[in-house]
Order: structure tokens, then sequence, then C-alpha cells
């Protein structure tokens, strides 16, 4: 029987890894985040392309923030879904399914969906400035780097954004991996606090013109 998937995508690096670098199941991680980020971008880019013509059906540019953010927001999130979807069909169809418990399904999807959709969010607002193109290696690299800092210094694995996805370090799994509660709650501040600072960033923009 092949190991699921839907485990190697999606629930992380073990957290025995620590103090080193654990390149094959940090490969898988980085893989499913790669993807994820690709398909974001992929959406920014064409809805780029029609801003344009977003901004005439607007009447403030409040208005305009708000339906861009909230756009690329849900796409991020049916994304997620979709990618989600995919995977454990594909468990499915090769029978690796059985080694999929009902409640290990449930908590690492609802982590990797908090960490994906928040991440979505960051996308949205980097987008909004002229680096914005530079938007998918910078998060990718975020996710790397962050997740290589808490792998070599323990103390500040637990504030590590790169780790706050993967149900292999956080406390569902083991006695000292990162508590779920605060970070599913700060990654469900993230889109937000990302929504006031573009917004904060248009306004000064705007004075300036």
């Amino acid at each position: 029987m092949s190991e699921s998937m839907f485990i190697r995508l999606f629930a992380g690096v073990p957290s025995d890894y620590f103090g080193a670098i654990p390149l094959i199941p940090f490969g898988w991680w980085l893989l499913s985040m790669g993807v994820f980020l690709l398909a974001v971008g992929f959406y920014g880019e064409r809805d780029r392309k029609l801003e344009v013509l977003s901004l005439y059906r607007c009447k403030t540019v409040k208005g305009w923030w708000k339906r861009r953010f909230g756009k690329g927001l849900l796409y991020g999130i049916k994304t997620a879904v979709l990618f989600l979807v995919l995977v454990l069909s594909w468990d499915i169809a090769v029978g690796s399914i059985v080694v999929l418990s009902a409640e290990l399904f449930a908590k690492i999807t609802i982590l990797w969906l908090f960490h994906s959709v928040s991440m979505a969010a960051l996308f949205v607002l980097l987008d909004l400035f002229p680096v914005g193109r530079f938007a998918p290696g910078a998060l990718f690299l975020l996710e790397g780097v962050t997740f290589i800092i808490g792998c070599q210094v323990h103390a500040v694995s637990k504030v590590m954004y790169g780790m706050w996805g993967m149900y292999l370090q956080s406390g569902l799994c083991e006695a000292g991996g990162f508590p779920v509660g605060p970070v599913i709650a700060a990654e469900a501040i993230l889109p937000a606090a990302g929504f006031w600072i573009g917004w904060e960033y248009l306004k000064r923009e705007r004075d300036l013109v």
C-alpha cells in the first residue's frame, strides 16, 4: 500500500527533524505551497490586466480595494479547497485513503486551509505594491526561510510562520508543538490586517496625487 499523498503534501515535516534540514518531507511541503502560490499568482496576473476596467465599476477607491481583496481571498480559498479535493481523490483512486482517518483528515485540512488562506491574503496585499510581481517568490521564501529558522532554533519554532500550517509540528500531534488556538487566531486576523494595511497605503497614495 502506498503512502498517502494527502499526508505527504499537507501534513508537514515531523518534529523529530529539529537541528537538521529534512530535505524530502520539506520538499513535499514546499511543493504543495509552490503549487498553491503559482495558482494564486496566475489569478493575480490575470486580475491585474483587468484592473483598469474594475476601477470604472467602483465609485470609490475603498470600494475598489474591497472588491479586489475579496476576489483575491475568495480565489485563494477556492484554490486551496480544490487542491485538497484533487489530492484526496488521488488517494482514493490508488487505495491510500485507508491510512487517513477522518480525525486526521480534519486536523490536517483545517491547519492547511487556515495557513494557505492567510498566505492568499498576504499575496493580495503584496500585489498592491509596485513589487507585486515578486509576491509568489517572496512568500515562497517566507515559508521556506522561517521553517528553516524554526527547525534550527527550537526556541523560536512556535512563532515561525513557515511551521504554522503543519499538523506534524502542531500541538495536535506533539506535546511540544505550536499552540493551535493562537496560531489559527493569528492566521484568521491576517486577512483583516492585510486589508487595513492596503487601505492605509491607498489613502497615502491618493493624498500624494
